[in-house]
């Protein structure tokens, strides 16, 4: 995800904005007091990168052409994201002082942005220096030119090294954002050209529901063969992390947004819920009715401490006085698969995970009067993002996917038989 290198010239994005805006070179010019032959070289210069035009010049000025105007949208955000991002540094110091806050571009470099996410990055100064192609000691000058541009201090120094504090986590996160629109605008260019460079990534959580996901991919990959779909999986906080820092573009699976995070919203696309599974021909299935007391009789593999999944465990046995014999704590849903193969231990999975299995056979499922909590799913993504033709698509392929589906006790006993 991160393309630091791809982000052009600031100024000469400011240039195409203002160009777009008022209709012609020379008033850009005259607005931005760039001469214009450098306004011109800007044009050329972004036009270059993308292989397209973007202005048709005319008699009367100079216009956008439909790709400029789809580039210049995405350039619109990119300085908005910006620019609130400063003010919320700046702001209040600006106020005070009775200024305005000067255009972006004339204090803040592309060089020092695309530091600044380097550096912010989890990952060692010198991964991040290799991934832009400079030294460690160069992004560290890009940085402190940064803070010295802003008066304003983004590192600390700690045990681990020189990291981000507050203040320069919260910016590097908003130019993130304003990044990724830029390379939002790069691909839609592209696919108008007929190039499909686009990346769509996807954070996915366990239990997410890997069937629906698995056919949004099929159907989605029909329509947008060169496209490229990429799958994250991780932990909930972890891949909110990445969301809200632009690593991933949405994230897939139980919907629990924290009522202390303002900057995500969430879509609603199917609901499911817990059932016990074990391998075909396991004891309980002889059992006309399971209860509490008899899956204490069992192994059982369960999830971490604090995850939904084992809160759903804990539930089944909450009135028997007594406790699973949880002793193998396993997070790869494989590697549970792997163990319920071949022995009697038992589990707790989403129904939507098991439905793949049940239908090849390999893993079955059984009611349990406990488990009858249901589970909001769909997508999270953050909040005032604009998703390209191809996010678009491929959020209808899963809203498609998804549209039936309910994995109640009742409808899931229907999916079963049908299976």
């Amino acid at each position: 995800m991160a393309a630091y290198h791809r982000i052009p010239n600031i100024r000469h994005l400011r240039m195409i904005q203002m160009i777009g805006r008022l209709n012609g070179v020379s008033s850009a010019a005259r607005y931005l007091n760039a001469s214009q032959p450098a306004v011109t070289q800007a044009v050329g210069n972004i036009e270059e990168q993308l292989g397209a035009p973007i202005f048709d010049r005319r008699a009367t000025g100079t216009y956008a052409t439909e790709i400029g105007k789809v580039f210049m949208l995405r350039i619109d955000r990119f300085f908005d994201i910006l620019e609130a991002a400063v003010y919320e540094i700046l702001g209040e110091d600006m106020a005070q002082a009775g200024r305005r806050l000067p255009m972006i571009e004339r204090f803040v470099t592309t060089t020092q942005l695309c530091a600044l996410m380097a550096t912010s990055e989890p990952a060692t100064i010198e991964v991040s220096a290799a991934s832009m192609g400079v030294s460690s000691a160069s992004l560290f000058r890009s940085v402190r030119s940064l803070e010295r541009s802003l008066g304003k201090s983004l590192f600390e120094r700690s045990a681990s090294g020189t990291l981000c504090n507050a203040t320069g986590e919260a910016f590097a996160r908003q130019v993130r954002r304003a990044s990724r629109e830029i390379e939002f605008a790069m691909a839609e260019v592209a696919q108008l050209l007929g190039h499909e460079e686009l990346e769509i990534v996807v954070g996915m959580l366990p239990m997410a529901g890997t069937y629906e996901l698995a056919g949004a991919i099929r159907s989605f990959t029909r329509t947008h063969p060169t496209a490229r779909v990429a799958i994250r999986t991780g932990t909930y906080h972890a891949l909110l992390d990445d969301l809200l820092n632009c690593r991933i573009d949405m994230i897939f699976g139980l919907l629990r947004k924290p009522d202390w995070e303002p900057e995500i919203e969430e879509e609603l696309m199917f609901r499911d819920s817990y059932c016990l599974v074990c391998r075909p021909g396991h004891p309980l299935t002889r059992l006309a009715e399971i209860t509490p007391a008899r899956l204490l009789d069992y192994d059982w593999i369960v999830p971490a401490i604090g995850t939904p999944r084992r809160t759903s465990i804990e539930r089944i046995f909450a009135h028997t006085g007594s406790e699973p014999r949880g002793n193998i704590e396993v997070n790869s849903l494989n590697c549970a698969r792997a163990l319920l193969l071949e022995s009697d231990m038992l589990t707790v999975m989403a129904r939507s995970e098991v439905r793949l299995d049940a239908k090849l056979g390999t893993l079955i499922y059984l009611p349990c009067a406990q488990l009858n909590t249901t589970m909001p799913k769909g997508v999270a993504t953050r909040k005032g993002w604009l998703p390209t033709d191809c996010h678009s698509r491929f959020l209808t392929c899963l809203r498609e996917e998804t549209a039936d589906t309910e994995y109640g006790s009742a409808r899931f006993e229907e999916l079963a038989e049908a299976i």
